[in-house]
């Protein structure tokens, strides 16, 4: 109708005649927006007061502290460990073993030879590895490790040649952890090359290994404690 034009007409001339303004947000996406800002404001005075407030200096572990950890993930008497018994690093220097008796205040051990049992052995901590449960995480295709050469009581170098089949678990008496792994999922066995190992051929051969029986190599067990940070507020 002629009014209703004449109506538009002039509410074009307030907009400036520009027929594509956008018309204003009802209230209520108004206040929705105003709610979010005030969320992410808060989030972010949150997030400031929790940067400002952690207290964390990153320095090493006391030596009192890098002791206790130490005597806590310590071998325990009647476990059956890696030894190294040789001071030189030479393949074949870590033996099986069993620990007779740990001393926390010299971090010593007393262990005895697999195959020798009347031979008894003082070795300070960082020359005894406790064995694998199996659950570990480490256990790769390619990774560096130590593991008991077939028919010997001796660990020598050699790496994970095929990927690891991880099974569901096993019966508690079968657990090599103890009740507490017995349904975690684990390695039985470990299929691994060993260094110097060729055959006439001149190729090295896959072999079967417990998993028990495979172990990082030293520098991998022994990380290096200086490093070791105090994760804990003071």
């Amino acid at each position: 109708s002629e009014e209703e034009a004449i109506g538009g007409f002039l509410a074009r001339l307030e907009t400036g005649g520009n027929d594509d303004v956008v018309p204003p947000p009802p209230p209520s996406a108004i206040h929705s927006t105003g709610l979010n800002a005030l969320t992410a404001a808060a989030d972010q005075v949150l997030a400031d007061y929790v940067r400002d407030s952690t207290q964390f200096d990153g320095l090493a572990l006391s030596p009192a502290r890098r002791k206790w950890k130490r005597r806590k993930y310590s071998a325990n008497q009647g476990d059956q460990v890696a030894a190294k018994v040789t001071r030189s690093e030479e393949n074949g220097s870590w033996i099986l073993a069993y620990v007779l008796r740990y001393y926390p205040e010299s971090e010593t051990y007393d262990v005895q030879d697999e195959d020798d049992t009347s031979k008894l052995i003082r070795l300070p901590w960082n020359h005894v590895m406790r064995l694998s449960t199996g659950s570990e995480g480490w256990l790769n295709k390619s990774q560096q490790v130590m593991a008991i050469f077939p028919e010997t009581t001796s660990f020598y170098r050699a790496f994970i040649s095929k990927q690891p089949v991880w099974t569901s678990g096993t019966a508690a008496d079968e657990s090599a952890g103890g009740v507490g792994n017995a349904h975690k999922p684990r390695v039985k066995e470990v299929i691994l090359k060993f260094e110097d190992d060729e055959n006439e051929e001149g190729k090295t051969p896959h072999r079967r290994v417990p998993s028990r029986y495979v172990i990082p190599l030293p520098q991998a067990y022994f990380y290096d404690v200086e490093s070791d940070i105090d994760l804990n507020a003071p």
